[in-house]
């Protein structure tokens, strides 16, 4: 067996996955977070979040 083509395009691969019914995305599995212990004495929690515009 040799590779004859290489398909890069992921919205070609998408269609060709859909037409052969093998197109099933599932949601990656996570760990759960690390406890407090894990984070470094001189940390400060609660962590704030501050949205950033993107730049487009």
């Amino acid at each position: 067996m040799r590779v004859i083509a290489l398909i890069e395009d992921s919205r070609v691969v998408r269609r060709i996955l859909e037409h052969l019914g093998h197109w099933a995305p599932r949601a990656m599995q996570r760990s759960p977070p690390p406890g407090l212990e894990a984070w470094p004495v001189h940390a400060s929690l609660p962590l704030t979040y501050r949205p950033v515009p993107d730049i487009a």
